[in-house]
């Protein structure tokens, strides 16, 4: 038989080592919720549409490369709803996304901190202007109408093209229309043209005969897509950023080496034939690390990113469209590209 008093000191040394082994538990439990929160990384929402500066992002997320650099990507679908989607990215509901440069300077000058991390392709033949059979030049556009979106770079580039033909804009109709509806349009007659990217440049062509009068291939370096960030998303995820170019870097030199896989993965991803995916790539440069570094260079030409700029930024301070002056060192960010081997 155990004494009292030995008993009750047992009682307390099982009470003891009770609480400790529950203490140790619960430390345990703590430490392993605290690890897997430090191993999840906040969801990244990247816009992606037909065009190949985009196909990194589908490529990346079908071969894994994002998950291997810790990171969580969804790619939302903007295809087709490509100016709206500029303005999701703004607000908030899209981390990133490919904006044409026009369309970035246009947004900060507007107001809104976004910063081009990557010159990611330059079109080759992906815009046309699409005239009507019996149309051969833009001097024959003269007094007729033109459907193209206003006020975008699509306007720019016409403006680009009527200065080298020696006229000016004021020398056409200008019709506001979006892309289907100048097809539409075409379609109907009741436009003598319509400048426009592809898919719908084909469809123009093969549903009235027409003639394309010039496209983004006469004019080398001139239409750069960046990909584009929110400030507070690059200061504050400097870390993931990085990570991102990373993966964009696998993805180009994935494009560039194994071009009928890639039609394949965005494809699939798209849900369009490969054939089609194909088709737009002929027509649109994926831009690499060399690349950028021309891109990103100090020059007054329109090969580099910051002489471009300037240019732009004239062009829609003399229209109206924006009311400020930026500059472009304030929104183009090439440390992160600088920074891959």
């Amino acid at each position: 038989m155990v004494a009292p008093a030995l008993r009750d000191r047992l009682a307390c040394r099982h009470i003891v080592t009770g609480l400790a082994l529950c203490l140790t538990a619960l430390a345990l439990l703590a430490a392993c919720h605290t690890g897997s929160e430090k191993t999840e990384s906040p969801l990244i929402r990247l816009g992606s549409y037909d065009w190949p500066g985009s196909f990194w992002i589908d490529i990346g997320l079908a071969k894994g490369w994002f998950a291997e650099e810790g990171l969580r990507v969804e790619r939302v679908n903007t295809d087709g709803k490509y100016f709206a989607s500029l303005e999701a990215v703004v607000r908030g509901e899209l981390d990133g996304m490919g904006f044409s440069q026009f369309d970035l300077v246009r947004s900060v000058a507007a107001g809104h901190d976004l910063v081009g991390v990557a010159a990611i392709d330059s079109s080759e033949g992906g815009e046309a202007l699409v005239a009507r059979a019996g149309i051969h030049n833009l001097r024959e556009l003269r007094g007729k109408r033109i459907a193209l979106q206003r006020g975008t770079y699509l306007e720019y580039l016409l403006d680009i093209a009527a200065e080298r033909a020696g006229l000016t804009l004021g020398q056409f109709v200008l019709v506001d229309r979006s892309q289907e509806e100048a097809v539409s349009d075409m379609k109907a007659g009741t436009v003598d043209a319509a400048f426009i990217w592809e898919p719908y440049v084909t469809e123009a062509q093969r549903a009235t005969n027409g003639e394309r009068v010039f496209s983004t291939a006469d004019f080398s370096g001139l239409t750069y897509s960046v990909f584009t960030l929110r400030r507070d998303f690059v200061t504050s995820r400097p870390d993931d950023v990085q990570k991102l170019m990373r993966v964009w870097q696998r993805g180009v030199a994935f494009v560039r080496a194994h071009p009928d896989e890639s039609c394949a993965i965005v494809a699939k991803s798209l849900d369009e034939k490969a054939e089609e995916v194909r088709e737009i790539m002929r027509t649109d440069r994926v831009l690499d690390t060399a690349d950028n570094m021309r891109a990103f260079s100090y020059a007054a030409g329109f090969e580099s990113l910051h002489g471009s700029w300037r240019r732009m930024n004239d062009f829609m301070l003399e229209r109206g469209l924006v009311q400020t002056r930026v500059a472009s060192p304030d929104h183009l960010d090439p440390r992160f590209v600088h920074a891959l081997d």
